[in-house]
């Protein structure tokens, strides 16, 4: 019998952002999801439901705990330190 895989039920999307899309209050930066595109650089209205999300700033990951992720906004701690022109990544990975 010919091995096979099991299909995994598991994608990821992209979303990009500038830092100055945000507000930033008590030091945090805070931004909506509909200041986001995806990958296709389509506008997206809310973030999906998720099993994990990755946070990138400027290419770098960040460590667990530095953001809290909503389906309508995206909080960075200490976030309003960030330069404006600073790209922020965030890699959902989705179950299906």
């Amino acid at each position: 019998m010919p091995a096979s895989i099991v299909p995994p039920n598991f994608k990821s999307k992209k979303y990009f952002a500038l830092a100055s899309a945000g507000t930033v209050a008590a030091g945090d930066l805070t931004i909506l999801a509909t200041a986001f595109v995806d990958d296709s650089g389509n506008a997206i209205t809310a973030f999906p439901t998720y099993a994990y999300f990755n946070l990138y700033i400027n290419g770098m990951i960040q460590e667990n705990g530095v953001a809290t992720l909503t389906s309508s906004q995206v909080v960075i701690t200490g976030g309003g330190a960030l330069d404006p022109a600073d790209p922020i990544f965030i890699e959902l990975g989705i179950n299906f």
